[in-house]
């Protein structure tokens, strides 16, 4: 499978939305069955499906864009590089054009790093409204040595106003944690990136404390694993709440499957999706969310 193929499938995708497979085999000079498998790979990251009939084809979701973060530095540099090197062995204006559209993202990428660190505040008030900002932030800062105040939901649903010296960004789960020097508790901990609600990045630096790596990694956490089926009216938002990485199409409907820190959470966040939103599992979320649902409506009946 080469990588120059790839990401040039990518662009067709996010370009015209809809292709077949004869038109993918044709310009690739593969088969048929190839393009599938390339489709296949694709379909792990990306909101594809297949759209049977007399005008259908192999559809990327209207609503998805390629969002910043979604590849690191050293994965631009290595696309870029692989397809420079398809370049010479064969001089097609295609693999120019791709490098062209990879460059062009990594440098508005580094453009958006570089105004999140001249500010003296950033902050973010929407909970749950866009991990990519909390990442970049919280990523300058480790690598700034900057001081972090964020409000954070704790597991008894108050909200503390913690100074934390992130040290590392975890993903774990499909949760993103960053594991940071808290100076209330006087001790590292991991916060969920979920969890936090606001979060101001100062102009205090810190030095960086001593830990491992391996024990970082190694430490196992109890996750709640929920199941939604999506509504697809509503995806763009979903996107903007959950991440495209965690909503996937499963024969005619689009699912999420997502690990959270505890039933609370999930309960928390089914109130943000409303009517978008269905529990398929597990059951006893299911349960307590129908039983949320019904006091509502009661609550709505006496008024």
């Amino acid at each position: 499978m080469k990588i120059s193929i790839l990401i040039d499938m990518l662009f067709d995708f996010l370009s015209k939305r809809k292709v077949t497979a004869a038109y993918l085999a044709e310009k690739y000079d593969i088969s048929t069955r190839t393009v599938y498998r390339y489709v296949e790979v694709l379909s792990k990251k990306l909101p594809l499906f297949i759209k049977r009939g007399r005008n259908g084809g192999i559809c990327l979701s209207d609503t998805y864009r390629l969002p910043v973060g979604y590849m690191t530095e050293k994965e631009y540099s290595a696309a870029i590089d692989a397809l420079i090197a398809a370049y010479t062995l064969q001089p097609e204006p295609r693999f120019l054009e791709a490098r062209r559209k990879l460059s062009s993202q990594l440098k508005k990428e580094k453009q958006s790093l570089a105004v999140l660190t001249e500010s003296d505040d950033f902050i973010i008030e929407e909970p749950l409204s866009s991990f990519t900002e909390k990442i970049h932030a919280l990523k300058a800062c480790i690598s700034g040595e900057k001081l972090v105040k964020i409000d954070y939901c704790t597991d008894d649903g108050q909200t503390a106003s913690l100074k934390i010296e992130p040290h590392a960004l975890l993903l774990k789960h499909n949760v993103w944690q960053v594991y940071a020097f808290c100076h209330q508790q006087r001790a590292f901990s991991l916060f969920s990136l979920g969890r936090i609600t606001a979060l101001y990045v100062t102009e205090t630096h810190f030095r960086k404390r001593p830990f491992q790596q391996e024990c970082l990694l190694l430490k196992e956490e109890k996750r709640f694993t929920v199941r939604l089926k999506i509504e697809e009216k509503a995806l763009l938002s979903i996107y903007a709440l959950l991440g495209a990485e965690n909503v996937i199409r499963l024969k005619e409907d689009w699912v999420a499957e997502l690990a959270l820190p505890d039933e609370k959470t999930a309960l928390d966040l089914l109130v943000k999706l409303g009517a978008n939103a269905t529990v398929l599992a597990p059951p006893s979320l299911k349960q307590k969310w129908t039983e949320h649902v019904k006091k509502i409506l009661r609550a709505y009946e006496e008024i």
